[in-house]
C-alpha cells in the first residue's frame, strides 16, 4: 500500500488549527489526485491521532466522502487531560506529569504557546475539533486503537474508545480496543520491541480486513 505523510505545521512554532488546516487539505489533495476515500486509512499516534478523527468530523459535518477506516496508536483525545491515568500513571510513563500551570504542558504548546490559559481558554479546550472526546463520534468508520497500559492518556483514550461504542451501539465494528500491557505512550515508536511488531503486525490485519483482502 502508498503511504501519504503531510508535513503539518508543529507545534509550538504553530499553534491550532494549523496542523488541522494542513491535514484537511492533505486529504483533500489526495482526493483530488484520484485516490478513492474507501481506498484510504487515516492512521495516526499521539496528537496525529487526534487530528486523524478531527479531519473525519470536518468531512462529516461538510458531507464530504470519508475514509474507509482509522487506526490510531496512542490518540490525544482529550486536551484538558481528564483522565486519572495522569496522576495514577506517573512514574510508568516517560511523558512528564506537568500541570497547566507549566507553560511547557503539552496542551499550552499546542494551542496558545507561550499564553497563560484563562477561565476562557480552558472551556474552550472543549471543543471538539481540539479534544474530540466532545465532540459527536456516530458515523465515523470503522477505528483500531492501540495503547499502552502504562501510558498518562490511558483513561482518556479508554473513554473515548467507550463514547465511540455508546453512539455507535449498532456497529459491532466501530471501534476496537487493543491495550499492550506495561507499555508507554506511542511505544511503536520503540519498533525494536515485540509489541511494536506485534501492534504492526495487527494495524496490517484490520487493513487487509477493511479492505477484503486475505492475509
Amino acid at each position: 500500500m502508498r503511504v501519504f505523510s503531510p508535513n503539518y505545521r508543529l507545534s509550538p512554532r504553530h499553534c491550532f488549527p494549523s496542523h488541522l488546516h494542513d491535514c484537511v487539505m492533505s486529504y483533500l489533495h489526495i482526493v483530488s489526485c484520484g485516490f478513492k476515500p474507501e481506498n484510504i486509512i487515516l492512521a495516526g499516534d499521539s496528537a496525529g491521532g487526534a487530528l486523524a478523527v478531527e479531519l473525519l468530523m470536518i468531512l462529516k459535518e461538510m458531507r464530504l466522502p470519508k475514509p474507509a477506516g482509522l487506526a490510531l496508536v496512542s490518540p490525544w483525545v482529550d486536551s484538558t487531560c481528564a483522565g486519572k491515568s495522569w496522576i495514577t500513571n506517573q512514574g510508568l510513563d516517560y511523558l512528564p506529569g506537568l500541570t497547566f500551570a507549566d507553560p511547557f504542558h503539552p496542551t499550552r504548546m499546542f494551542y496558545a504557546a507561550g499564553t497563560p490559559f484563562s477561565e476562557g481558554m480552558l472551556e474552550e479546550l472543549k471543543c471538539p475539533l481540539v479534544s474530540p472526546i466532545f465532540g459527536d463520534l456516530s458515523d465515523l468508520p470503522p477505528m483500531l486503537i492501540q495503547l499502552g497500559e502504562y501510558e498518562l492518556l490511558s483513561d482518556d483514550i479508554h473513554a473515548f474508545a467507550a463514547k465511540v461504542k455508546q453512539q455507535n451501539s449498532g456497529n459491532s465494528n466501530a471501534v476496537q480496543v487493543e491495550v499492550y500491557d506495561k507499555m508507554p505512550h506511542a511505544f511503536v515508536a520503540f519498533d525494536f520491541m515485540d509489541e511494536a511488531q506485534q501492534a504492526f503486525a495487527s494495524v496490517g490485519r484490520f487493513a487487509r480486513s477493511i479492505f477484503k483482502q486475505d492475509d
